[in-house]
């Protein structure tokens, strides 16, 4: 018995001898405490100690029922327990966010997770060897991306997503553009995305200086690209990528960078005398273009001329409030330029609608990242180790995998509702454990319509 902190608390004994021959008494766990009103209380008999009887159960059914393509795509190139341990870890960034390591296994063992995929090690030490793994021993990783890569349409974006990184030995934490904004230094999740399917393609995680221009190179060394198109931003842009984006029988399309000279001889004159209707969903457009050939290769000036007008109408607006930074004279030098987007591609015969149609799918890897930034709350990253820091860029890339076929999934529903919305309605079906068998509880009529219509049953456990 020991007293501690005014109070008294029982522990285990046992004689050990020593080397010497002598004999020792060594303390083992705490088995209960002295209550003065109680008298001995042990710790054993606890609520906690009690078996789970209730488990989260909607929104784990919903992303199961419709990620099984996941789960077999990780089955071909990994052993089966490999496979599911990604796919559960993955499939907790999906559901709750991103998620530190020492907090996944909570998830798994207070959902449903631990029912269908039984006997699964996610505490932190797995975790971490199986992180680990996948930076270092990467033969899967790279033929599970490649296959990817050759299952996707063609038309590929790539862009990034800025981390902070507080891990303070970490090889990938630098002070990058955004030290300003973010406070601390940075990590930076380059991903490589299918602008038609919307599934993303490669990742990997890259120190928080280093120029997106120069990791394009070594994010695209992970898997062998032929005869397709990327569809960059212009931070991507220099001699020596130009020529990667083009080896192998690829295509590129690409802003120029403002302040490159190509770009400066491309808008001297804007005589646009092209013109035809772009269309978005119910919106169109009129766009004006004009062609213009710099060093051999086609550069393509475009200008949306009803977003130009409205950038305009907002300037003029601001002038004539008087605000600071607004002049008739920066009206008048800008004007011209405003909603004008230069481009440069090898595609030589494709007609410049096209072009402009192909480069403005772009944005959708913008709403791919803005996923993992608020879907995800992906902010922070506490990684010290460079090889578990690419472990977990793979199952980000997996949990992309599975938002995307479970938005699939919910698209061709008709439910109407977008992703947060629909999983959180789900989430308020639950799963308890009743006479020994697990049975979906507070399902509503409407609720009900949402798992009929999004292929989920309400079997806790499916039926053999």
């Amino acid at each position: 018995m020991k007293l501690i902190s005014g109070g008294y608390y029982v522990y285990e004994t046992r004689n050990e001898k020593r080397a010497d021959g002598s004999w020792r008494t060594v303390s083992g766990p705490c088995v209960g405490k002295i209550d003065p009103v109680r008298g001995f209380v042990a710790n054993s008999g606890s609520l906690h100690d009690e078996e789970v009887s209730a488990l989260d159960f909607g929104e784990w059914a919903v992303a199961l029922a419709n990620s099984r393509s996941t789960l077999a795509m990780l089955r071909e190139f990994f052993s089966a327990h490999d496979a599911e341990r990604i796919y559960a870890a993955a499939l907790v960034h999906f559901v709750q966010g991103f998620t530190y390591m020492r907090d996944v296994a909570s998830f798994y063992e207070m959902s449903t997770l631990s029912l269908r995929l039984p006997g699964l090690k996610l505490g932190y030490d797995a975790l971490s060897r199986l992180y680990e793994d996948l930076g270092r021993r990467q033969g899967p990783v790279l033929a599970f991306e490649q296959a990817l890569v050759e299952r996707c349409s063609g038309q590929v974006a790539i862009d990034g997503h800025v981390m902070g990184c507080r891990s303070e030995e970490s090889g990938l934490a630098e002070k990058g553009y955004k030290f300003g904004r973010l406070g601390e230094e940075q990590a930076n999740l380059l991903m490589a995305y299918d602008v038609n399917t919307g599934m993303p393609l490669l990742s990997s995680l890259y120190e928080g200086g280093a120029a997106d221009k120069v990791c394009v190179r070594d994010l695209l060394g992970q898997a062998e690209f032929c005869d397709l198109l990327f569809v960059v931003d212009r931070g991507f842009y220099s001699k020596e990528n130009i020529e990667l984006f083009t080896s192998n029988g690829c295509q590129y399309v690409i802003p120029l960078p403002k302040s490159s000279s190509a770009c400066r001889l491309a808008v001297a004159d804007m005589n646009l005398s092209g013109r035809f209707v772009y269309e978005r969903g119910r919106k169109s457009a009129i766009v004006e273009f004009k062609e213009h050939r710099c060093d051999g290769r086609r550069v393509l000036v475009f200008r949306d001329a009803n977003e130009a007008a409205a950038m305009q109408a907002n300037y003029l607006r601001h002038l004539r409030r008087g605000d600071r930074g607004y002049t008739q004279e920066g009206f008048d030098a800008s004007r011209e330029l405003m909603a004008v987007t230069v481009l440069e591609t090898s595609l030589a015969d494709t007609p410049a609608d096209e072009v402009y149609s192909i480069y403005k799918k772009r944005w959708a890897v913008e709403t791919y990242f803005d996923y993992f930034k608020n879907g995800q709350d992906a902010h922070t990253l506490c990684l010290q180790d460079y090889h578990m820091a690419q472990g977990l860029a793979f199952v980000l890339l997996v949990s992309g995998i599975i938002h995307r076929e479970v938005a699939d999934a919910l698209e061709a529903s008709g439910l109407g509702m977008s992703m947060p919305e629909m999983l959180l309605e789900a989430r308020k079906v639950k799963a308890s454990k009743r006479h020994s068998i697990w049975v979906a509880c507070n399902c509503k009529k409407k609720r009900l319509s949402l798992f009929e219509k999004m292929n989920t049953p309400l079997e806790v456990m499916p039926q053999a």
